[in-house]
């Protein structure tokens, strides 16, 4: 036996080591998990933590998104409020357009014509004996009132018969029938037809002649009118009125 083999320390002192450096080692591997536990949970709480900023950040986003569509729909409300007023103003004022009667009559309208007088006629056709509808279990209608209005308006118009009667001077009679008959494709011109013609000279002897023609509106043209309306609220600058 040699001298590194050589134990002077009592067996009982030895194993009390061994025990205190077992003891010692789980005391540092305790240690060690509950520093890796704690650091894990400062982790878990950084990221909850950040998560509940990210959370709160679209909160506040959801609710401003939520007020600008409140906003939104408020606008759209009104702005169809707006459009039914105009809608049924314009018609109060002007159930036949004038505007968009003359632009079919006279636009395009042919160099070999000149138009002197264009004046507009409503009038009313003879009322025919149907009884009106019975009040009892007929169902109310839906939509916005001033909708509704318009649309019993149309159809108290309907019982009216527009005309126009047109005075002009051609030098082209044959120019003259080809014109009235394209008036015919315009989409509120029923039909449009030569009253009379007045044949003149001219002191350098060209002939010309003096004509009256009747142009009947469509009645169905009133179907259309809240469309066509429309497109004209849109396209006219905001100080200009509807004629």
């Amino acid at each position: 036996m040699t001298s590194d083999e050589i134990e002077f320390l009592p067996k009982k002192y030895r194993e009390k080591r061994k025990s205190h450096n077992f003891q010692v080692s789980r005391l540092l591997l305790i240690v060690v998990i509950v520093a890796g536990m704690s650091a894990v949970l400062l982790y878990q709480l950084a990221s909850l933590h950040a998560v509940n900023l990210q959370v709160s950040a679209l909160d506040s986003q959801h609710e401003k998104i939520m007020q600008l569509m409140q906003e939104v729909e408020r606008s759209r409300a009104e702005v169809a409020v707006k459009r039914h007023h105009a809608k049924l103003q314009t018609f109060l004022d002007h159930p036949y357009p004038k505007s968009q009667i003359i632009a079919a009559i006279a636009n395009p309208l042919p160099t070999e014509i000149t138009i002197t007088r264009l004046q507009v006629t409503v009038e009313q056709l003879a009322a025919t004996s149907a009884k009106p509808p019975s009040e009892k279990g007929k169902s109310v209608p839906q939509g916005h009132p001033m909708v509704l209005d318009l649309k019993q308006l149309i159809g108290e118009a309907k019982a009216h018969r527009c005309t126009v009667e047109v005075e002009g001077t051609t030098d082209d009679t044959s120019c003259l029938y080809t014109f009235l008959a394209s008036l015919h494709q315009a989409e509120i011109i029923e039909s449009a037809k030569i009253e009379s013609i007045d044949p003149h000279q001219k002191s350098d002897g060209s002939e010309f002649s003096n004509f009256t023609a009747h142009v009947k509106v469509k009645r169905g043209y009133l179907n259309h009118f809240e469309t066509l309306v429309g497109r004209t609220i849109e396209a006219a600058p905001l100080a200009e009125g509807i004629r």
